[in-house]
Formats: C-alpha cells, structure tokens, sequence
C-alpha cells in the first residue's frame, strides 16, 4: 500500500475491516478475555482520531500563516518610514514679451546763427533815477508844498537846515567804513554799504556852503539821510524831530538861478529849506559829466 493511501482516512478503515475478517476466530469456551467488541471499538477510535489530527494539520500547513509581531514593553518599535515623493510642480508657462517699439528721439532743432548786436550801452545813471515834483508852478512853490506839508530838521556845522519828508528815503548812521572814489568832485566822501545798497554820500557842508566849510564836520558827521529815487545821501551832524509847515510859513525864493538847491526859508525857525528834488537832480546831473 503506498503513503497516499496509508495517510487517507477511509484507507485506514478499510485495512482495519480487512483485518478484523481475516483474523482467528475466538473460541466460545476459555479463560474469560476482555470483549472484542470494545477493543475493536477502541482502536477504530484511535485510528480516527490520528486521521483527523493529520488532515487538520496538513489544511493548517496549506494556510498561509501570518505572525504577528509581539510588543515587548519598554521596546519601542521601530517603523521604517517611507518617502513620499513631492508632488511634481507645473511645468513653468514662458510668456512671450513683444519687444517695445524704441521711443522716438527728437531731433534737435537747429537755430539760425544771428549775427552779434552790439549791445546797448549803459543807461546814464541820470536817466536811470527819475525825480519827481522838481519843476515849480506858477504860483512860486514847487510841487510838494502846495498844501501842509512835513519837514526834517538837522544841523551841519551848527547851521539848521529843513528838508522835505516827501523827498527822504531813509536815515542810516555813518561808519569809518566809507569806500572812497577816484574821479568824484571834493564834496564826495565814499560809498555807504546798508542793507539797501551802497549810498553816495554827500559832504553837506561842502555843498551847500563852501565858502564857510568847517573841515572838522568830517569827524562831526554822524547820520547820512538818503534821498528818495537816487543813490545818493546827506551827511549830517545831528537830527531833530520833523515838523509839520503851511505854504504861507515859509517865504519862498524868486529867483533861483544862483543856489537852485535852496527853496526858502523857515520864517519861525529861521533855517534854510532845502529843494531836495532839485538837489537829486543837481548830483545826478553831475555823475553824468564825470562818466
């Protein structure tokens, strides 16, 4: 019998009905033996059981067997992590860029060479400053005074003098930093700087009365009263407060043709009133000549 048929079930049980027919028979009289039915019995019971156990075997030996990994505490299990892959990125989009057209460039324009002018020549400063109220009327005052008008009172080597307010520009006080000038006539003392400008100074006493000029008024002077309109100013010793005048309060001159700088006098204070439109002209007049 081959290995096959030994190991199936119902082959053991055919061999074991084969034995148990082939057997001796047992006698009816004898020694008294245990009951062949149960020793039969017995052994058909062993045969089946070991069948059995070998055909769960091998169904258990044909099942794919799975084991489990057994926690140890204390033991940390070791998981191998895998990589994930990064998702791949879009494939990057080139946007085509249309070159710009080069901006056009002007053209530069071309002027027409002009010959050279000449270029005109200085104004004369006595063109350059214009007096005002220097012609007289008809009545014999001149046109500042033909109502109530203000007057300054100074003094130039003790000599009181009046000028109209009208005609002043402003009163700045005399320094040692007078620029003097080649070329100007002897009653010229230099150049004032102020804020306004540079101020010809007048000598005062020199111009007005030369005949009784005090050399120390240079030292003496000590404010120049700047005319209105022209650079130009009057050197002074002192200055007092101005005053308020009718035309009937001072007696006017008739003739003018000897000292036109003089208008007339001051019948209360007894003083001089000087033409200060007519004294701009008059050194206007003269800084023409000498240029």
């Amino acid at each position: 019998m081959s290995r096959s048929r030994k190991d199936h079930p119902q082959a053991l049980l055919q061999a074991y009905m084969d034995e148990l027919l082939t057997g001796p028979e047992s006698s009816s009289t004898g020694p008294a033996y245990a009951d062949p039915q149960d020793e039969q019995r017995e052994r058909l019971q062993k045969l089946l059981y070991s069948a059995t156990q070998k055909q769960t075997v091998a169904q258990r030996i044909s099942e794919p067997v799975v084991v489990e990994p057994k926690a140890h505490p204390g033991v940390a299990t070791k998981i191998e992590a895998r990589p994930i892959a990064p998702p791949k990125p879009p494939a990057p989009q080139v946007k085509i860029v249309e070159p710009s057209p080069a901006p056009e460039v002007a053209q530069p324009v071309q002027v027409p060479e002009v010959e050279d002018l000449p270029e005109p020549a200085p104004e004369p400063a006595a063109m350059a400053f214009r007096m005002k109220d220097v012609e007289w009327l008809e009545n014999g005052r001149p046109a500042w005074a033909q109502q109530r008008f203000d007057v300054l009172l100074f003094k130039v080597s003790g000599l009181t003098l009046a000028v109209p307010l009208v005609a002043l520009g402003q009163i700045q006080p005399l320094t040692d930093e007078l620029t003097p000038l080649f070329g100007q006539a002897d009653w010229f003392m230099g150049l004032l700087p102020t804020p306004g400008g540079k101020i010809r100074t007048v000598n005062t006493a020199k111009f007005v009365m030369p005949e009784r000029y005090d050399e120390r008024f240079v030292e003496t002077a000590q404010y120049v009263i700047s005319i209105d309109g022209v650079p130009w100013g009057l050197a002074v010793d002192s200055v007092n407060q101005p005053i308020t005048l009718d035309p009937e309060d001072v007696k006017w001159r008739s003739e003018r043709s000897r000292r036109p700088w003089l208008a007339g006098t001051v019948k209360e204070h007894m003083c001089a009133l000087l033409d200060i439109p007519r004294v701009g002209q008059l050194l206007m007049e003269a800084d023409r000549k000498r240029a």
